[in-house]
């Protein structure tokens, strides 16, 4: 007797079949299904098999005259390697009306769509720092070499100070010298730098000086051309508030004669000396 060395291939799921074998397995009850899993349109009764979740028609057994899940493989027909489904020919017991399931179905579509955002807001990523090697290095002072040099040397052992023939001598390594080196050169040009530093800060100065000035004089051209239009508007505003929120002031006449010289001038004076209401009045 020869056995079959081919692999088996997931077959097409067949919604009517004529086997009467039914499943050990107790019935599925269709109001225990979530209702995207149930679909039961006359003569195209379907449910995703609770197993494999795989969609599969629902037959009449032969038999007892009840919905069965048809037979079906674990994967999608032509796949190699398939495996029967142990929910093949098992009952399904349908227990809820079209209408009700219907009804379940569209208010579960309606509770997914009010669950998904409108509006997809997309976090803003966050700017990476620049890694250690690729900062770039402070410039050395006189004060960091100093640190520098004195570190190295209270961790080198080539490094020692001792006397001989009654003088102070300092040995270095390699490294402590060219430490004390560099130090004795950022020492040399301290006082340079520290005066560029000062220049600078002198500059940047006179620049926020020289600036706030020429702010000044742009706004002392700018304000003839706004003059007009603010008194015009201070003059509207005065005559708003007397005409109907205060009375009149009642009091003692005002004598009218000469004005004194330096004294400040009213709003009408200036609006007077406007050309462009002197030739509003030359034209009326």
């Amino acid at each position: 007797m020869t056995t079959s060395t081919a692999i088996p291939t997931a077959q097409q799921r067949k919604s009517r079949t004529r086997t009467t074998n039914v499943s050990s397995k107790p019935p599925i009850l269709v109001s225990q299904l979530p209702p995207a899993m149930v679909q039961l349109t006359h003569r195209a009764e379907v449910l995703a098999c609770p197993a494999c979740d795989t969609w599969c028609p629902l037959t009449l057994d032969k038999g007892t005259k009840r919905w069965k899940l048809s037979p079906h493989h674990t994967a999608k027909a032509g796949t190699p390697g398939a495996r029967r489904c142990s929910n093949s020919n098992r009952l399904v017991t349908i227990d809820v009306t079209l209408v009700r399931l219907q009804e379940q179905q569209v208010e579960a579509s309606v509770d997914a769509a009010a669950r998904r955002p409108t509006k997809v807001l997309r976090k803003v990523p966050t700017p990476k720092p620049p890694a250690l090697h690729q900062l770039t290095p402070a410039a050395p002072t006189a004060d960091t070499a100093r640190r520098t040099y004195e570190t190295h040397r209270t961790r080198c052992a080539a490094c020692t100070t001792g006397k001989k023939d009654g003088k102070l001598r300092v040995v270095h390594c390699p490294d402590g010298e060219r430490l004390a080196v560099t130090y004795l050169e950022l020492l040399r040009q301290e006082p340079e730098r520290r005066a560029a530093q000062a220049r600078g800060e002198e500059e940047q100065q006179l620049a926020e000086r020289r600036q706030a000035k020429e702010q000044l004089k742009q706004r002392a051209a700018e304000w003839p051309d706004a003059q007009v239009d603010f008194l015009l508007a201070k003059r509207r505003r005065a005559q708003h508030i007397t005409g109907r929120l205060v009375e009149p002031i009642q009091g003692a006449a005002v004598p009218v004669g000469a004005r004194p010289i330096g004294a400040v001038r009213s709003a009408e004076d200036v609006l007077d000396e406007n050309p462009i209401r002197k030739r509003q009045r030359l034209s009326a």
